[in-house]
């Protein structure tokens, strides 16, 4: 099903907004949509006023959430957010795009943030995920991983499913709950339970591994996930394999019955389906931007002084990424290739990512020092190779 194929006729294809909008009018007319997410859209600025929020996640959200005119259940992450909250109470009007949004946050003490978020979901989960733990070594599911799990991940998760049941009580049509990502695996369950006739929906924007990788968590752990997935009436995934990696989990790990054709699961008496929506960028945006009389002024200054050849990246410092091999082959790329010093250079605009965890404070420091032995070894006075 395509916009293009079942929007109304009136509706304004040269405008994603409009036309989502138009869209979502159509095949929702008797839905709230609540959508569901670690991170605001909006973020408070020390000074006032306030920023976008930070992250993939958001910008793939902000679009949809402006078209549904939906409310936004977040957690406070730090004191800025935490004061917003308890000054506004229990709705904070925020800027979006091109309007202003409902956004509603959960409210959990600092230590139980930091357990939630800086221990369990980081890195436990984000490492599983992405098949990132050396499994001869790690990760040791200690007394502190059970703590962050049960006071932390679970406990967090709990407030948020509190707080979507209230933002969806006090809606005017039937809730739509559009949940994201690996922090919040467990609240489609916890949502289902408080409200059965809700339609709930849960989008996991990284991979999903196999059954096998899965079980470097204890069983009460991952089942616990699994089972907060299966709250959903979709659960929505980037690529076909992590549909498939899914449905064998749910068949291995917890002995489910698996439609493989229909890519379903039975569960609880219910039919959940598992599905894969590749997320866009936004093309016409990202086309009226590189059209602009700005970004050509940039391109023109760029091609009076960028060398003739030009490697370019733009990441968060995480190991996922794969900086640092990435460096290491533009390193062999100069070493076998003498000819080409000084013809490429490589810009790598890196953003530190959560350095309150310790293996990605180390991976920043792996990085710069990656840097520093290329630009040494092969740099000259007129020439260096990675700007970083």
């Amino acid at each position: 099903m395509s916009i293009a194929q079942d929007a109304p006729a009136s509706v304004d294809r040269g405008s994603p907004g409009s036309s989502m909008r138009a869209y979502v009018a159509h095949t929702l007319p008797d839905c709230s949509p609540i959508v569901v997410c670690n991170r605001a859209p909006r973020e408070p600025k020390p000074e006032g006023g306030f920023k976008r929020g930070a992250g993939g996640v958001i910008t793939a959200l902000l679009t949809e959430a402006e078209a549904m005119e939906a409310d936004w259940v977040a957690v406070a992450r730090n004191d800025d957010e935490r004061q917003l909250a308890t000054s506004h109470g229990a709705m904070v009007t925020v800027p979006l795009l091109n309007s202003t949004g409902r956004l509603h946050y959960a409210m959990p003490t600092k230590e139980q943030y930091d357990m939630y978020y800086g221990v369990f979901a980081n890195p436990v989960l984000w490492f599983i995920q992405h098949y990132l733990w050396d499994l001869g070594n790690e990760p040791v599911i200690d007394d502190r991983i059970h703590q962050a799990w049960a006071e932390g991940y679970v406990e967090v998760n709990r407030q948020v499913a509190a707080k979507v049941v209230e933002v969806a009580r006090n809606a005017p049509r039937r809730p739509l709950v559009l949940v994201h990502d690996y922090q919040l695996y467990l609240v489609p369950q916890l949502v289902r339970k408080a409200l059965p006739g809700a339609m709930l929906q849960h989008f996991v924007h990284v991979p999903w591994p196999t059954p096998q990788y899965w079980k470097v968590l204890p069983k009460p752990m991952r089942d616990a996930i699994l089972e907060g997935l299966l709250g959903c009436d979709i659960v929505g995934f980037q690529s076909s394999l992590d549909v498939r990696n899914f449905l064998l989990t749910c068949e291995e790990n917890a002995g489910l019955q698996v439609d493989e054709r229909e890519r379903a699961v039975f569960y609880g008496g219910r039919v959940v389906y598992a599905r894969h929506y590749p997320i866009s960028i936004d093309v016409a945006t990202t086309s009226r931007l590189a059209a602009s009389r700005g970004v050509k002024r940039q391109e023109r200054d760029l091609a009076s002084w960028r060398p003739p050849r030009l490697i370019c990246r733009i990441d968060r410092t995480d190991p996922s990424k794969n900086i640092v091999r990435g460096f290491i082959a533009y390193d062999k790329l100069l070493r076998y290739h003498p000819e080409l010093r000084g013809e490429v250079q490589f810009w790598a605009f890196l953003q530190p990512s959560r350095q309150d965890v310790a293996v990605y404070s180390r991976y920043l420091r792996q990085i710069r020092q990656t840097v520093g032995r290329i630009n040494s070894e092969f740099g000259t006075e007129t020439w260096l190779p990675v700007r970083l």
